[in-house]
């Protein structure tokens, strides 16, 4: 089922991207036992993330995003792909606080984006003066890509703190947007745009502004992370056999943990001749 849209509206010189990331923000909640002011925190990272990866031109392009902090959460950490695989970790998982408590005051935001051509983009920003999370990608996209985006995202709990919604609109105005545009973009209310969203979808809040445009890109985004025994399979080989050996002589076992779905893999003495069968004369690949 598709949870993101995105349409142009005010005369077709404003891009607005309209997210139901519910589904996104439960996921990793579940997956990393949070607390209600980590999962705040996180899920509107997280939420952010849906949005720029869906701005991603490349099937292959990937994007990630480092928070360094020195508020309850410590660091962040989340990346998607134009796939709209989403997903990431929050440092203290248990943190404590208001949203300016746990995502901090001091601090910097980095992004990390390859559109699949010869050199990731890579920009980065302090945190603005005032504001939480939302204010610290709107400083990202005017300080390293001179855009002026609105962005706000929302997660919102019921009164016994169980998630009931989460959500992300965005606009964007296009290098040509006249000054009309620009403040009928300074002028939305984004929050009740998310209201909208919750409570009838998020593809009508996307019509709700865009009365004469279709929306052009639905898609689905989720949480999945890219790890696999598979996938790890293969980095063992390049990790090669003598050197496999050596640490399941030393630990035991070759242990991995994957810090963006909290997923323990094991590689045993077993494991490690099923990979490098004894008669195939190479220790290394």
């Amino acid at each position: 089922m598709n949870n993101l849209f995105r349409t142009l509206v005010f005369d077709g010189q404003v891009s607005l991207t309209v997210a139901d990331t519910t589904p996104i923000v439960a996921d990793g909640q579940k997956m990393h036992l949070l607390s209600v002011p980590a999962t705040l925190v996180f899920g509107k990272t997280l939420s952010a993330m849906t949005f720029m990866s869906a701005c991603l031109k490349e099937e292959t392009g990937e994007i990630s995003l480092s928070v360094k902090t020195d508020g309850n959460a410590k660091e962040i950490a989340v990346s998607g792909n134009r796939a709209l695989h989403i997903r990431g970790y929050i440092d203290e998982v248990g943190a404590c606080g208001s949203e300016e408590e746990v995502f901090g005051k001091n601090g910097s935001l980095t992004i990390i984006r390859d559109d699949g051509y010869s050199r990731p983009f890579v920009g980065t920003c302090a945190f603005p003066e005032k504001g939480g999370v939302d204010e610290a990608f709107e400083e990202y996209y005017r300080i390293s890509e001179q855009l002026p985006t609105r962005v706000k995202t929302a997660v919102r709990f019921d009164e016994y703190g169980r998630l009931v919604f989460a959500g992300v609109a965005v606009l964007q105005p296009l290098p040509f947007a006249n000054a009309e545009a620009l403040q009928k973009t300074r002028d939305t209310d984004l929050d009740a745009l998310l209201t909208l969203a919750q409570e009838k979808g998020a593809r009508r809040a996307a019509e709700s502004l865009s009365p004469d445009y279709a929306v052009w890109e639905e898609r689905n985004a989720k949480y999945q992370c890219n790890c696999s025994r598979q996938y790890l399979t293969r980095v063992l080989v390049s990790l090669g056999k003598a050197q496999m050996e050596q640490i399941i002589k030393e630990d035991g076992a070759v242990r991995i943990h994957c810090h963006y779905c909290n997923t323990d893999y094991q590689f045993t003495q077993e494991d490690a001749d099923r990979i490098f069968p004894q008669n195939d004369g190479t220790d290394e690949v």
